[in-house]
């Protein structure tokens, strides 16, 4: 059994069976007479089925020889795993689900059906997960169709992550929301599709569903550095239960774009316990009072901050570009001072010429 097989176990076995619906299972089990069903293919769900069966002091054999629990597999809650199913990729995803809101809406066309179980808004994005089954057997093709969206936003945009777990589809969507002032937002998805190389499933699903923001604890910042002909503006980090969201502003003297046509500031982090993180940003916004097309407002969000950690130092660095016709494209990499936030202070301050920390892939990919 591999690491990815062993995660999926462990996280079925954490599924928590309601009681009133435990104590319908076991007696239709002794009780049940019906012609047995066709096997369901969510294979793993059954170690689920069978803690809740030991905790109560039952055999798994005669529980497990009944039609009933076949029929049960697919009424078995699992959506409430997949943050952290899926955090054997991505780094401070397990978080998520402790502090995720309970969704639990389940829609049905085609035979097919999608289940929303677990949402998070921390501010600046709005995750939630989502599990696909279908009547058809599905492979590593298949993936739903049809971006989420929020009321209060400007169209879907966003990411969505998606696998296959023994027969089900299993998936992360995240939409950008960067009005850290909303107390709560709205999520409609329609879901157009399923899609696999085999064919396309048509079908009707709508979703709808409103998330609170988690408790934030916001540092106003204003540093600011420049080097080489761009300046980074440093105007918030926030800290949730989940991550640390960082805002800032990178400003480009128009002399430079006369040689140069694009740039773009990214930020790496480290603590005080010597852990570096990545900060992929969430996207950026130009304004109509912009000097230049490359004066952009980032938001970015880091996951996984150790909690012994007391200080966070942002290092941010740029790569100004271009591409002239008939010749290879050209990069130069800029470095700037780095933002040291003490957490337990609340304050910070700006480090000059700093040793750029070293993210290790390869410890990641561990």
């Amino acid at each position: 059994m591999n690491d990815k097989e062993i995660s999926i176990k462990n996280a079925m076995q954490n599924i928590k069976v309601p009681e009133d619906r435990l104590e319908s299972i076991i007696d239709d089990a002794f009780y049940e007479t019906s012609k047995p069903k066709k096997n369901k293919r969510w294979k793993w769900l059954m170690p689920a089925i069978a803690a809740a069966i030991l905790f109560i002091g039952l055999f798994t054999a005669t529980l497990s020889a009944s039609p009933v629990l076949a029929n049960y597999m697919a009424q078995v809650p699992v959506i409430g795993n997949v943050f952290s199913i899926f955090a054997e990729e991505e780094e401070g995803l397990i978080q998520y689900e402790r502090f995720s809101d309970d969704v639990k809406l389940t829609q049905s066309s085609n035979g097919v059906t999608i289940s929303i179980d677990k949402a998070v808004y921390d501010g600046t994005n709005v995750t939630f997960t989502y599990t696909v089954t279908s009547t058809k057997e599905l492979d590593d093709s298949a993936h739903l169709t049809g971006f989420p969206q929020l009321l209060e936003g400007e169209g879907p945009t966003g990411s969505m992550d998606w696998k296959l777990a023994e027969g089900s589809l299993i998936g992360i969507n995240t939409i950008p929301h960067l009005d850290e002032e909303a107390a709560q937002v709205n999520v409609v998805w329609e879901p157009e599709s399923l899609f696999t190389d085999a064919g396309e499933i048509e079908g009707d699903w709508k979703f709808e569903f409103a998330v609170d923001q988690l408790k934030t604890d916001p540092i106003i910042l204003d540093e600011i550095n420049s080097e080489g002909g761009v300046t980074v503006h440093f105007t918030e980090v926030t800290f949730t239960d989940v991550a640390v969201n960082v805002a800032y502003q990178q400003l480009v003297d128009p002399a430079l774009l006369e040689v140069w046509e694009a740039v773009e500031v990214e930020l790496i982090a480290a603590d005080d316990l010597g852990n570096v993180y990545l900060v992929p940003y969430n996207g950026g916004t130009t304004y109509g009072d912009a000097r230049t097309r490359e004066d952009f407002f980032w938001t970015a969000t880091m996951r996984g901050l150790d909690p012994m950690a007391t200080s966070l130092t942002f290092y941010p660095f740029g790569h100004i570009s271009r591409m002239e016709e008939g010749k290879e494209p050209e990069s130069i990499r800029i470095e700037f001072d780095a933002l040291e936030i003490n957490m337990l202070e609340g304050t910070y301050q700006i480090i000059e010429d700093p040793e750029f920390p070293v993210y290790d892939e390869e410890e990641e990919e561990k």
